[in-house]
Formats: C-alpha cells, sequence, structure tokens
C-alpha cells in the first residue's frame, strides 16, 4: 500500500503526520468543558397572557383557545399545550427539532398579533419568549442564621443576589422563602365605617400625597438648577400622620383609622434547610454555558462571599447538579483508562511479546488524544455520550493495529525480514483492514444523523466513534508498519535462551510455550470443526437460523425502557396538602414530612421549598433531598425513594412522591409515565380520567399515580345587582376594585423610598386580619356612590359559595387531564401496555389518549434507532461489496451480524437489564463489530483462491490462520468493555446495558461466525457456481442454436452490402481536401478584395 510504504521509506514523516494529530488533540484538551449530557435546544416558544381577576374557564375560552388557533397554523408545529389558571394563560408551543427557533419565534409574534384584536382589549399585552432548557437551576444554596426571616430575605434579594449575578455565566437567581421588605397599612373596618372613609378615599390619599415629581429647571446667568418636589415621606412611621379627609372640620389621619409599619410582604412561600427556616437561593445558567464550569465559578466567589456575610448567618449549598456530573465522568474515565491496560494486556496474553505489544498499543493514545481535537472543534463537551465513545471504542482502536502487526509478525516469523515483511504484510491485509474500519463508519454514520431528541444525544456519539476509529486506521497504515520494520525481530527458538537468563525470564518463556502450545491444538481443533461443519453446512445454517429466530423471541422477554433509572444520590420528593389548606396549615403538614425525610440515614441534606414556582400554591412543595455518596451506602436511591414514599402515607390528607433529578426527557414532570387524556367536556374528562387512574393505581409496580386535576378548592363568587347599584349610583369597578384593594392586598398604591440604602419598596393597605376572616366581612365594605354617600355594598352584592378546576389543561386543542405515574421495580414499556389496556377499556370513541415525556419520547427514539439499524446495514453492504467486487460475498460477512443477537440479549436476560436507547446503541455498536470477524475469514479466503489454492482448502487454510487475530481482537475488545458492564460507580445503571449487549454479541458472535461463516462461504460459492452451469446449459440447448442459425441470413446480407457502403464513403473521404482548399481559397480573396490588396496567385493543388 502507498501509505505504509511511504511511511516505511520515510519514518520521520509518518511520525510528525501523527504527532501533529496528538498535538492538536493536547491544546484542545484544556478547553472542553465537562457536562452531563450533550446540548440539546429545543424549539419551544411560551405565550404568557395575563388577566387579572379572571377565572380559568374565562381564560381557557376568551385567550387559551384564541392563542391556540392562530398558532396551530404554523408550519413545523409537533404540539400545542396549554395552562388556563387564575389570571394567567400559558401556551406551550412545541417544534419539531429541526425547525429554526428564532423563525418559529418570529412565526408565533405574527399569528398572536393577528389574534390580539380578538382578545380581550384589558388583558396585559401577550409574552412571546423561548423556552430555554436551562431556565432550570443547576445550584441550590440557603441563607440561614441566627436573624430573621426580614434580615436574611433583605440581604438575600438586595446584597447575594447582585454579587452571584456578577459570576460569569450566572444567568438569574431564583429565590423561594423570600418575604421582602413591605410599608403595610392596617385599616379597622369599624374606623373606616366611623370616619365614613372609603378604599377610594385611602388609594387617592396615598398615591397623591407621596410623590417626588421634577419640576424642570432654573437657568440663571451662570448656573443651571434642577428642581425636585420633594413630596415623599422620608421615614415609615411618618406614613401614620397622612390626612386621608376630613370628618366634621377635622382631619382624618391614617393613624385614626389602623397603623402603618415597617413589615414584611404576606407569607405565600417558606423555604427551609435542615430543618432550618432560610431563605433558598437558586442559581440559573446563561443559555449554551457549561454547567460544571458555571457552578464551580459560582462555588469559587461563595467562598469570598462567606468571608463578609453579616454575623449570624450562614450560606451553604443544598443542591449541586455537578457533583453527579463530575463523578460519573471521572467513573467514564477511570473505565476508559482501565478497559486500555485490558485491551494491552489481552493483546500481550496472545502475541507474547513485548514489542509487538507496544507497537500495536501505540494506537489507543494517539487515537485518544486525537479525538480530543475534534471534540473540541465540533464544540463538543466532555460528556457520557462522548466519553462513552472513547471508553467503548479502546478495543476497536487498537484492533486494526493488532491485525497489521500480527500478520507482520507472522511472516517475520516465517522467515521474511522485518522491512520485507511489513511491505509484504501490510498490502496483504490492508483491504481487510481497511473494509472493517468503514464497515464500522458505514454503521454509526446513520446514528449520527438520526431525527429526534435521539439523534441529538448521539450524534456526539457516533462522531467520536467515526474519528477515533479513522485515526486508528492512519496508525495501523503509517505508525504500525513503520515501528514493526524497524524494531520487529524473530523470536529465538525454543530451548535456546541467552546465557545469563534470569529465573523470571525463563518461567516467561515456559508460560509463553504453553500458550502457544494451546493456541496449536486450537488451531487443529478448529480446523476439525470446520472440516465437519463444511460437511454439514446445511445443517450448519439451519442451526444458525434457528439461534437468530430464538433471540427474536428472547425480546419478548426483556423489559423496555427509555433510559434506566440512575443512582445520582439525589432526588426530589414532592408534596401536596389538601387545596383548601392555608400556607401555615399546609406547612404543619410539610414539617411533619421533613421531619420523616430527615429520620433516614443516608440523607445527608435536605432543602424544602412550599410555595416555589410560577404559580406559588401554597399547599405544594418540593425537597431537594440529598444522599450520602453511592459507594458510603448499602441501599441503592430506588430503595430509599421506596422507603420514603411508604412512610409519607402515614401522614392523613398529604400526597407525596418521589421523583428522580434527570436532564432527559420531557413533560410537566420527571416521571416514566405521563399520559393526557383528551376530550371536549371537562365534567367527563375528570370522571374517566379518575376511573383509569384508579385501576392503574391496583396495578404492582405502579406508585405516585396523581393527575394534574385541580378542583375543589373553595371559591367566593360575588354577583352584583345591576339594578340596585345603578340605582344607589354605584359603579361595579368601585366595588371590585374595593374588594381588591381592602380584601386581597394586591393593589400597588404607591412606593417608599428608602435614601440610606438606594431602594424603593412597596406600599400596600389591607383590613386587619380580624376584619376578613368570613365571607360575610365582604358585605361590610362600603363605597362611595356618585352623590357622595356611602353605601354597604352587602345591599348590592350576593356571596356564593363554590368550586371549580384551579387549572385547565390543553393538548393539542383539547382539553384535557394528565395522568402521573411513578415505577417501582416494572420496565416502562410494561407499564404502557398495562395502561393502553386499561384506557381503552374505559374511553369511549370521542376520548382520547396520548403519552407525554419520557413514554413519548421512547416510541420516538426506538422507531428512529430501527431505522439507524437498517439504514447501516444498507450502507455497510455498498462498502463491503465495493471493497470485495462482488454482490455474494458481502452477504457471507453479513451473516454474522444476526448471529451476535443472542449473545446481546441472552446477556441483558441474565443480568436484568433492559432495552433502551444505553443497549440499542450497544447493539448498533456490536454490529459495526462482528463484521470484522467474518471480513478477516473471508479476505483471506479470497488471497488464497487468488494465488490458485482450490475454494475447500482455502477455506480450510484461512480459518486456523486467521483464528489468532480473530482471538486477539475479540478478546481485546471484551477487556477494553469490562469495566463498562461491570462498572457500579456513579451513572453506571446507563452505561452497563451497552456494555453487557456488546460483550454478549462478542463471545456469541466469535464462536458461531467462526463456523457459520466459511460454511455459508461455500455454499454460496456452490450457488454461483451452478448459476454459472445453469447458464451454459441454457447456451447448449438445441433451441438456443436453432435461433442463432435462423439469424445467419440476415447477417450475410448486411456483410454483402458493407462493402458498397465502405467504398462510398471511401469516395467522400477522397474528395474532402479538394474541397476544404477551395472553399479556403474564396474565403481569402473575398477577404483582400474587402481590403482593396492585390489579387491572389495561383492556389497549388
Amino acid at each position: 500500500m502507498w501509505l505504509a510504504d511511504t511511511s516505511i521509506r520515510r519514518p520521520v514523516f509518518a511520525t510528525m503526520l501523527l504527532m501533529a494529530l496528538v498535538v492538536l488533540g493536547l491544546v484542545a484538551y484544556p478547553d472542553i468543558g465537562v457536562d452531563l449530557f450533550p446540548k440539546v435546544d429545543f424549539p419551544i416558544v411560551n405565550v404568557t397572557t395575563r388577566l387579572k381577576g379572571a377565572s380559568p374557564e374565562i381564560m381557557d375560552i376568551d385567550v387559551t383557545d384564541k392563542i391556540e388557533e392562530a398558532v396551530n397554523t404554523i408550519n413545523g408545529v409537533k404540539t400545542i399545550s396549554s395552562t388556563s389558571s387564575e389570571g394567567v394563560s400559558v401556551v406551550t408551543v412545541e417544534f419539531v427539532l429541526e425547525r429554526n427557533i428564532d423563525l418559529a419565534v418570529q412565526d408565533v409574534r405574527e399569528k398572536v398579533a393577528v389574534a390580539r384584536k380578538g382578545l380581550p382589549q384589558d388583558i396585559d399585552e401577550p409574552i412571546i419568549e423561548k423556552v430555554d432548557p436551562d431556565a432550570t437551576a443547576v445550584l441550590w444554596m440557603n441563607l440561614a442564621g441566627q436573624r430573621s426571616i426580614g434580615d436574611l430575605s433583605t440581604y438575600a434579594n438586595e446584597v447575594l443576589k447582585e454579587q452571584i449575578q456578577k459570576v460569569q455565566g450566572v444567568g438569574a437567581v431564583n429565590m423561594s422563602g423570600l418575604r421582602l421588605r413591605q410599608v403595610r397599612v392596617w385599616l379597622d373596618q369599624d374606623k373606616l365605617r366611623a370616619y365614613q372613609i372609603t378604599a377610594s378615599d385611602v388609594v387617592q390619599a396615598l398615591g397623591k400625597e407621596n410623590v417626588e415629581l421634577p419640576g424642570g429647571r432654573i437657568e440663571s446667568r451662570s448656573k443651571e438648577y434642577a428642581i425636585k418636589v420633594k413630596g415623599e415621606f422620608p421615614r415609615v412611621p411618618d406614613f401614620n400622620d397622612l390626612i386621608i379627609a376630613y370628618f366634621r372640620g377635622a382631619p382624618v389621619r391614617i393613624r385614626d383609622l389602623g397603623r402603618a409599619e415597617d413589615g414584611l410582604e404576606e407569607k405565600r412561600t417558606v423555604a427551609r434547610l435542615n430543618g432550618v427556616t432560610s431563605v433558598a437561593l437558586g442559581v440559573q445558567k446563561q443559555s449554551g454555558t457549561n454547567t460544571v464550569e458555571v457552578i464551580d465559578a459560582v462555588k469559587k466567589e461563595l467562598q469570598k462571599i462567606e468571608r463578609t456575610l453579616p454575623p449570624g448567618m450562614i450560606l451553604s449549598v443544598s443542591f449541586d447538579q455537578s457533583r453527579f456530573i463530575k463523578r460519573s465522568i471521572n467513573e467514564v474515565q477511570h473505565h476508559l483508562v482501565i478497559g486500555g491496560l485490558l485491551a494491552v494486556l489481552a493483546v500481550f496474553l496472545f502475541l507474547r511479546n513485548v514489542r509487538t505489544t507496544l507497537i500495536s498499543a501505540l494506537a489507543l493514545p494517539i487515537s485518544v488524544i486525537s479525538t480530543f481535537f475534534l471534540i473540541q472543534l465540533f464544540g463538543f463537551t466532555f460528556n457520557n455520550m462522548t466519553m462513552l465513545a472513547l471508553t467503548l471504542s479502546i478495543g476497536i482502536l487498537i484492533d486494526d493495529a493488532i491485525i497489521v502487526i500480527e500478520n507482520i509478525y507472522r511472516h517475520v516469523e516465517e522467515g521474511m525480514q522485518p522491512r520485507e515483511a511489513a511491505h509484504f504484510a501490510t498490502a496483504e491485509i490492508g483491504l481487510a483492514v481497511m473494509a472493517t474500519t468503514m464497515a464500522i463508519v458505514a454503521i454509526f454514520l446513520p446514528v449520527a444523523f438520526m431525527k429526534g431528541i435521539i439523534g441529538r444525544f448521539f450524534l456526539q456519539f457516533a462522531l467520536t466513534v467515526v474519528f477515533s476509529v479513522l485515526v486508528s486506521l492512519l496508525v495501523s497504515f503509517t505508525l504500525t508498519p513503520m515501528l514493526s520494520s524497524r524494531y520487529l525481530k524473530p523470536r529465538r527458538p525454543a530451548g535456546d535462551p541467552p546465557e545469563r537468563t534470569r529465573r523470571l525470564k525463563a518461567l516467561f518463556e515456559r508460560a509463553g510455550e504453553v500458550l502457544e502450545t494451546c493456541y496449536s491444538a486450537a488451531e487443529r481443533v478448529y480446523r476439525e470443526i470446520l472440516v465437519t461443519c463444511l460437511n454439514r453446512r446445511n445443517t450448519v445454517l439451519a442451526l444458525a437460523l434457528a439461534v437468530f429466530v430464538l433471540s427474536l423471541f428472547m425480546t419478548r422477554l426483556i423489559g423496555k425502557e427509555f433510559v434506566p433509572q440512575e443512582d445520582q444520590s439525589q432526588f426530589l420528593v414532592r408534596l401536596e396538602t389538601p387545596i383548601d389548606y392555608s400556607v401555615d396549615e399546609a406547612e404543619k403538614l410539610i414539617m411533619r414530612a421533613e421531619a420523616i425525610v430527615r429520620g433516614i440515614p443516608e440523607v445527608i441534606r435536605m432543602s424544602s421549598m412550599q410555595g416555589y414556582g410560577r404559580l406559588q400554591q401554597v399547599n405544594r412543595a418540593v425537597f431537594f433531598v440529598t444522599l450520602s455518596p453511592k459507594a458510603d451506602r448499602k441501599r441503592s436511591q430506588q430503595d430509599i425513594m421506596s422507603d420514603i414514599r411508604r412512610q409519607l402515607t402515614a401522614i392523613p390528607g398529604l400526597k407525596g412522591t418521589s421523583e428522580n433529578i434527570s436532564l432527559i426527557g420531557g413533560g410537566q414532570r420527571n416521571v416514566p409515565i405521563q399520559y393526557a387524556v383528551r376530550g371536549r367536556d371537562l365534567e367527563a374528562l375528570q370522571v374517566y380520567t379518575n376511573q383509569i387512574a384508579r385501576e392503574f393505581a391496583k396495578l404492582p409496580g405502579i406508585v405516585d399515580v396523581d393527575t394534574s386535576l385541580e378542583t375543589g378548592k373553595p371559591e367566593l363568587k360575588v354577583y352584583v345587582d345591576r339594578e340596585k347599584a345603578a340605582d344607589l349610583g354605584i359603579n361595579i369597578s368601585t366595588i371590585a376594585e374595593a374588594v381588591n384593594f381592602l380584601i386581597g392586598g394586591e393593589v400597588d398604591v404607591t412606593k417608599f423610598k428608602d435614601e440610606a440604602r438606594g431602594r424603593r419598596y412597596d406600599v400596600r393597605a389591607r383590613l386587619e386580619p380580624q376584619d376578613r376572616t368570613s365571607p360575610a366581612d365582604i358585605g361590610k365594605i362600603y363605597v362611595r356612590s356618585r352623590d357622595g354617600r356611602l353605601v354597604e355594598i352587602s345591599n348590592v352584592i350576593r356571596i356564593v359559595e363554590g368550586g371549580g378546576p384551579s387549572i385547565i389543561n390543553r393538548v393539542d386543542r383539547q382539553r384535557a387531564i394528565n395522568l402521573f405515574a411513578n415505577l417501582e421495580g416494572k420496565t416502562m414499556g410494561e407499564a404502557i401496555g398495562e395502561l393502553n389496556v386499561i384506557s381503552a377499556g374505559i374511553l369511549p370513541a370521542d376520548f382520547t389518549g396520548r403519552y407525554k415525556g419520557q413514554a413519548d419520547v421512547m416510541a420516538e427514539s426506538f422507531q428512529y434507532l430501527m431505522f439507524a439499524i437498517f439504514l447501516g446495514v444498507v450502507m455497510a453492504y455498498m462498502v463491503l461489496a465495493s471493497q470485495f467486487e462482488s454482490f455474494v460475498h458481502p452477504f457471507t460477512v453479513l451473516l454474522s451480524m444476526p448471529l451476535s443477537f443472542i449473545g446481546a440479549f441472552g446477556a441483558l436476560l441474565v443480568t436484568g437489564k433492559t432495552l433502551n436507547v444505553f443497549s440499542f446503541i450497544g447493539l448498533i455498536l456490536l454490529m459495526g463489530l462482528v463484521k470484522k470477524n467474518a471480513i478477516l475469514l473471508v479476505d483471506y479466503t479470497n488471497t488464497l483462491r487468488a494465488r490458485g489454492v482450490a475454494r475447500r482448502e482455502a477455506i480450510l487454510e484461512a480459518g486456523p490462520v486467521r483464528l489468532r487475530p480473530i482471538l486477539m481482537t475479540t478478546f481485546a475488545m471484551i477487556f477494553g468493555m469490562l469495566p463498562v458492564a461491570l462498572g457500579v460507580g456513579e451513572g453506571a445503571e446507563t452505561r452497563a446495558p451497552m456494555g453487557i449487549a456488546v460483550i454478549g454479541g462478542l463471545l456469541t458472535s466469535l464462536f458461531l461466525t467462526l463456523v457459520v461463516v466459511p460454511a455459508a462461504y461455500d455454499l454460496f460459492d456452490d450457488g454461483q457456481e451452478w448459476m454459472k452451469r445453469r447458464e451454459y446449459r441454457k447456451l447448449a440447448t438445441r433451441g438456443y442454436w436453432t435461433m442463432r442459425i435462423r439469424q445467419v441470413p440476415g447477417l450475410l446480407g448486411k456483410i454483402r452490402r458493407a462493402p458498397r457502403t465502405l467504398g462510398h464513403a471511401c469516395t467522400l473521404l477522397k474528395r474532402l481536401p479538394g474541397a476544404v482548399l477551395s472553399a479556403g481559397a474564396a474565403i481569402a480573396q473575398r477577404v483582400r478584395r474587402s481590403r482593396g490588396g492585390p489579387p491572389p496567385g495561383p492556389v497549388a493543388s
């Protein structure tokens, strides 16, 4: 081969060529980030619309439905989901992954602008924004200590938040348990009535008497003065002196109606760390930044912050996503190193030569380090996908070098000089090495271009494998033959050791002789088995077909899921108290749950947040639970989560669920089962969903069954008698504003400016707590009519107590209720099958169900993976057909692929693993690997036949000769993947199925390929010869020659006409020169005449 010959002649050139790749990889290494999974941009757009005071039904009908109708016509929409709650509508538009997110946002903005005229006029303008997967907090910390919640909240909001936000890569800081400073004006209902003061009087007075406005400027001859009207109260107690109105000639001040105090905003959220009240701060990274880098930078800043904290305050990290990422990636890196050493050991056991082992082992560091350059060039990170690709490729990277150097060494042993052997052996084996590598590339390229989220995740995996394998091919054709030509030496004859041989060396040589004896015996036994199989080739192929059918049957016994559950040493606990509980009553139940979780021995840290989230539902809470490291505890994370579920059921009225923290999947919650039941009738939808949930919860292994429907929250509906209100001169808006101001206390009246802090704080007014304890208190509010009289609103209103859904969900334009469930000891595929049976028996024809989240992605991903496998087989066939210049031999090679499935599926079944996206990738990797053995056998058989050896003898000679490299490469790959398959560290649950499937498939394929491929080669070649003989027999039949004889007269006629045709053609050719010369002369004469020149002379003929 040209490349190998050039490398042998120019060793410095070959060395520098590969050193260039190594240097690029080393330079790129420090700039590569670390993350758990590849970055995936989800093209999702949110449309948020607010309408104060609107019920969920009004938001659903008047806002959500119209926005959904508008955006549904946009190209590339995958699904539309929405949530309508009190005063808020959120429409989520998910596009196919191939859609450009910026163009999608623009399309949504245009459609919403068109639909705006059909929406209520008093809504806030719709907010259209991209949904960023990085919007979730990657780091939570808690500020606690022996200080009041007000001091903690003020310091966290005004000092700590700004210090964290200035860190590079931090996008935002979310806070929970925060109660900010607020000026509270408490009003007494009886005093308001006594002084004839209404809510509007208080609002107007606060708004007009606490202002600071610019007054322009005054310009003199030499100076210019800015004017500011300082009408704001400098101190909070000064609000008590504010005159609201005059009653009987005397001023009525706030202190006469109640009091103004420097207080805190209403308690609607609570945070605790290990049971201690605190303020929780969640760090949200900027879009596209690296998780580990951002968290490390924040932690470095926290070390500086801790030195400046006020006395009595403690800042501690409660949840850190980077811990699991670092542990998981470090575990894979250890597997990479250990796998490489084991692969080199396997090579050494077969070659028993230090020089050959070291020469072949050089392919590992060169290929891995060079791949760092590709990772950095394409913007990849060190994540589970790229590191798994390198780890699983360890055995492959050394394969090409093993095959080449084994062939060189065999020729050296047979008497060739090392330089000659390097030339000859590399050229002899080059086609097979090229075919094996290109077949692996052909298998993985379709994986790199799969659609859907699975394609985005495994793009980095596939390209890393492809690039590293191509580099190893380059090494095997350059460095390996070059070093072999210079440093390989034939083994000394046995029994002639050096004079000063040490005992250890003598022992080593004796062990080598034993191994050589074993290899020779294995080759003899294999030849005998091969003879038997060739004599019974039909039986062998029939048994191989039976084994393949058995492997397909085994898939029914293997569980199926999207991704295995990981032990991350951290998880979530979600709690829900009765919906009508107040914040304090709900807190009591939540604190009981905290005590249970903190009582688990393995729990080292627990952060709880009540009322956290966009809706701030006070009856809901979430716990971030951190466990001791996996190696330091006996129980798994799933066992601990199951224990917590069981204990939480002992608290009456509390509903608790445990969830994993994962970055794969979607939907509203991170649970395996998310099932949306859709229909038009909300009441019927509720009945059917509850019935499905009850039946589904009865099944073993189904836990945490819950629905998204929230009903039963007490609601007071205030109906105004319009006729009475008009007679009394009262506006509807006056009544609504008075109720909102005095009962709700959510009206932004004015601001208080603290000059010392340089900040402004809200001023809110509200009735005293004892004046708003019952529905009847609403009717005691007074409003002023148009003629100035005070009217008690109980005269014009009617209060009705009722209930209704607090949230209305939609999925794809239909009202929907989502069903959630977790699994214990049951795979997702089994649970989906059971849920399908239940829903089919309950839902009528006009109600449908659809999976969301992991279940939806699993079905889509499996389809894409199956298509990738099919396309990979087709491309592998095309590569092999091109290499062998045959349409038949590729089929012989591809037979080894189905023979590997029995081992892969059997290994998964025996070890209790599942079929998931990781084991599927293992199967694809396996399909690229197992062809190698068949290629080596077929290629060398063809080489021997080209030298004149008979087919059967060529098969019997090629098998034993190629047995050693086949065993060597197979066991090198198995040894390289053993750490992944046997790993028990962080993240091993996702990696192990991939390694187990590959090792199981390699073992069975090794033994089956060695007998089935030669038998198939022999049979297929017989078939080709039979087809040729059949064609010859056709030619020899009587009818064929009769047809040819009948064609003779026509052929004779053509022959007779041929002379006349040739004579006519010759005559034309003779006349052609004279015609050309005459035409040239005529043209020249015309040109001269046009220029006035002399006439032309005679033209010689």
